[in-house]
């Protein structure tokens, strides 16, 4: 063979190579996998309009404010001090927790011997808050329950702790573990009725006993009902109420000199229950005017309010050759400005490459409350598939797009 001849086929060879190559190239760049766009949330989960920023608390003493959420406001010292007649919520709490009652349920009774009488006498001798008991009387779980928490016996709380536990020792044992278990650490109680100073707790940790209390079916009848009358035919006055003109709960309402005025109220609004727990008050009258201005400040203050407006943009999604398009979602969400503060937001889509306009874009899913609402989101354009020029880009993007 003629060395022109060798050298036209070496020639021939490397143009067909080249050829080969480029089609490989141009096949690889034509058919290779497009990369998922990338979707950034701009909603955010800072949501102006917490409760917790325009509600006032009273100066004086210790006071929190507690929504179903656990959202909590307070204001005060947060060191446990005495609280009163609140002890004889801790005692009706443990008593139901050791002894269930359906609503409405009436329990085991006691009949009311010479010392129950006496000890009544001497209580109510000393100013003590009590209820009548006569010798001979028949008292079930249920009287002695409400006699002892909405009026405020300090002789039938006595007699609730004898007739469940046999005695203050074995009770406070009682009392201790099951507040250990509901995680209200700052919480001691040494008796049943609050007599004794020794009883304390925080207005947070109070707030909490609150909502538990109105958790209990049997308790929750008793304050809705508010029996002044037991089985038996003894009459006692609602201690607990307090400002019931106002719509609120009276859970207790107490004094000590030593604990000052305490008072633990439940103010419904709307869909949830705002729990007040307000210690170490001045006076009645001090407590009545602080709580009627912490009720009409929570009236304002707790609210709806709009997470994402229906049509509001929530996210985008871009490709990598330069298109975009806006997410919105296409319903609105709100929550209560009560669960503002552990509000949860974020955006859930499928892996694409490419969306029609007005095609479902994924889910915005907001967490308040322990609660979830989701909003189907949509493009607002659409995202095509890219030209000849982009996918022709250099050999190391298109190889990037096959291996990376």
């Amino acid at each position: 063979m003629s060395r022109a001849r060798r050298v036209r086929g070496i020639v021939s060879g490397m143009l067909a190579l080249v050829v080969v190559a480029v089609l490989a190239y141009a096949a690889a760049a034509m058919l290779s996998p497009l990369p998922r766009l990338h979707v950034e949330q701009t909603l955010s989960s800072a949501v102006d309009g917490s409760w917790s920023e325009s509600l006032t608390l009273p100066d004086a003493g210790s006071t929190a404010a507690l929504a179903e959420s656990g959202s909590i406001v307070a204001s005060g010292s947060t060191e446990p001090r005495a609280i009163a007649g609140a002890a004889k919520l801790v005692l009706v709490s443990v008593v139901l927790d050791a002894e269930p009652l359906a609503p409405g349920g009436t329990g085991p009774a006691i009949t009311i011997d010479q010392a129950a009488v006496d000890r009544y006498r001497e209580l109510d001798a000393a100013g003590a808050r009590t209820v009548p008991v006569q010798f001979g009387q028949t008292l079930t779980r249920r009287d002695l329950i409400a006699a002892t928490l909405l009026g405020s016996g300090n002789n039938t709380a006595e007699l609730l702790i004898d007739a469940v536990f046999g005695g203050l020792d074995d009770y406070l044992e009682a009392a201790a573990a099951w507040l250990d278990e509901q995680g209200l650490s700052s919480t001691t109680v040494t008796d049943g009725t609050g007599l004794d100073p020794g009883s304390r707790s925080t207005a947070s940790d109070l707030a909490r006993l609150g909502q538990l209390a109105l958790a209990n079916p049997a308790l929750a009848d008793l304050l809705d009902t508010r029996p002044r009358t037991t089985s038996a035919g003894s009459s006692f006055s609602d201690q607990a109420a307090f400002l019931p003109e106002l719509g609120t709960v009276g859970l207790v309402r107490s004094y000590t000199d030593a604990a000052g005025v305490c008072v633990l109220l439940a103010v419904p609004m709307g869909d949830e229950t705002i729990i007040i727990a307000m210690l170490g008050q001045p006076s009645y009258p001090a407590a009545e005017s602080a709580a009627s201005a912490l009720v009409a400040g929570l009236r304002e203050a707790v609210r709806e309010v709009e997470v994402v407006a229906a049509g509001g943009v929530v996210g985008v999604a871009r490709s990598a050759w330069g298109q975009s398009t806006d997410l919105v979602a296409t319903e609105a969400i709100s929550v209560s400005s009560t669960e503002l503060d552990g509000l949860g937001v974020r955006i859930e889509t499928a892996s694409r490459s490419t969306i029609f306009r007005g095609a479902d874009a994924g889910s915005l899913i907001v967490t308040a409350g322990g609660e979830q609402q989701t909003a189907r989101l949509e493009s607002t354009s659409a995202i095509t598939e890219p030209g000849v020029a982009w996918r022709f880009a250099d050999p190391a993007t298109v190889f990037g797009r096959w291996f990376g």
